[in-house]
C-alpha cells in the first residue's frame, strides 16, 4: 500500500495557525487522564518522550507536572513554532526532528507518549510495527508507552467533515472527508483560510488516517517486545466498544522476555473494534 501521508504536504503552512485552530482541544485533560493512568500502575516516570510533539502543547503541560521532557515531530515547521514558544517562556525543552518509525535519540526515557491519532497517520501495519519497535528503542527496560488511535468506527462515520467560516474567525476551514471500506484509509481534503496582517491566505492540505483493528495493534505491540497493559475507551476505565470513538494503549517494555507477571497483562475483548 502507498504511503499516501508521505506525497502529501502536511502540518506545513498550517504550523503558524496551528494553535489558533486547535485552541478548543482540551490537551490538560489528555495530560490529566495520562496520570490516572500512571497513578492506576501504581508508577511514576521522571522522563517523557512526546512522540509526534506537533507544537508541543502536550509537552508543555506535561514540562508543566514536573516532568522531564523532550518532543519529537516529523514537521519541521511544527517543531519551529514549538521551539519558538519554548524560547518565549523560558523553556529548556529539546525538540528533535524525527520519523516516529525510525526514531535515533541519544537518551532513553521513563515513558513515552502519541497521542492525537498520530498511529493513525501510519498507513501500514508495517509501519505502524516499526513506529512500535522505536518507541520500544527510545525506553528503559519497564517504560511505558501509552498512545491513542481513532477507532475503525470513528473513520467511517465521518466524524472529520466538519468546518467553520465564521468571517471573524482568525482560521476557517473546510474539511471533507472520505473512507475507504477496503483500505481503511479516511482521506480528509482540508481547506484553510488564515487571517494575518490584514490579508487572508488559503491553503489545502490532504491527510490520510487508516484505522485498524485493536487486536493488530497488541499483536503488533507483542511483537516488538510490549506487554499490553490495558486497552481503555478514551477518558475512562472502560473497555472499548463497537461505538468507541477513541482508545488508549498502555503497553509496557519487558525487562526480559519473561521478566513481568503475567497478571499484568489485560486481554480485554478486541474481537471486531
Amino acid at each position: 500500500m502507498t504511503n499516501l501521508n508521505q506525497r502529501q504536504p502536511q502540518f506545513t503552512e498550517v504550523a503558524e495557525a496551528y494553535d489558533a485552530l486547535m485552541s478548543g482541544v482540551p490537551y490538560r485533560r489528555w495530560v490529566d487522564y495520562i496520570e490516572k493512568l500512571l497513578r492506576r500502575l501504581r508508577v511514576s516516570p521522571r522522563t517523557v518522550l512526546d512522540i509526534a510533539c506537533g507544537t508541543g502543547n502536550v509537552t508543555f503541560a506535561l514540562a508543566d507536572r514536573g516532568y522531564q521532557v523532550a518532543g519529537v515531530d516529523l514537521s519541521e515547521p511544527m517543531l519551529s513554532v514549538a521551539r519558538e514558544k519554548a524560547h518565549q517562556q523560558g523553556r529548556d525543552i529539546p525538540f528533535a526532528h524525527g520519523d516516529m518509525r525510525t526514531l535515533s535519540l541519544p537518551d532513553r526515557y521513563d515513558l513515552a507518549v502519541c497521542l492525537y491519532d498520530s498511529v493513525n497517520y501510519l498507513l501500514t501495519l508495517e509501519d505502524v510495527t516499526q513506529a512500535f519497535a522505536s518507541a520500544h528503542r527510545m525506553l528503559h527496560p519497564g517504560g511505558l508507552y501509552i498512545f491513542d488511535v481513532n477507532t475503525i468506527y470513528a473513520l467511517r462515520a465521518d466524524l472529520f467533515t466538519q468546518r467553520n467560516l465564521d468571517p471573524g474567525a482568525r482560521v476557517r476551514y473546510d474539511w471533507r472527508s472520505s473512507y475507504d471500506h477496503e483500505t481503511r484509509i479516511c482521506e480528509v481534503v482540508m481547506d484553510f483560510w488564515v487571517r494575518e496582517n490584514g490579508s487572508t491566505k488559503h491553503f489545502t492540505e490532504v491527510h490520510y488516517e487508516r484505522g485498524y483493528f485493536l487486536r493488530e495493534l497488541v499483536d503488533a505491540l507483542t511483537q516488538v517486545g510490549f506487554r499490553t497493559l490495558a486497552v481503555y475507551e478514551a477518558y475512562t476505565f472502560h473497555e472499548p466498544r463497537l461505538l468507541s470513538d477513541r482508545v488508549y494503549f498502555v503497553a509496557r517494555k519487558q525487562r526480559s522476555r519473561n521478566g513481568l507477571d503475567a497478571a499484568e497483562m489485560v486481554d480485554p475483548c478486541l474481537d471486531g473494534i
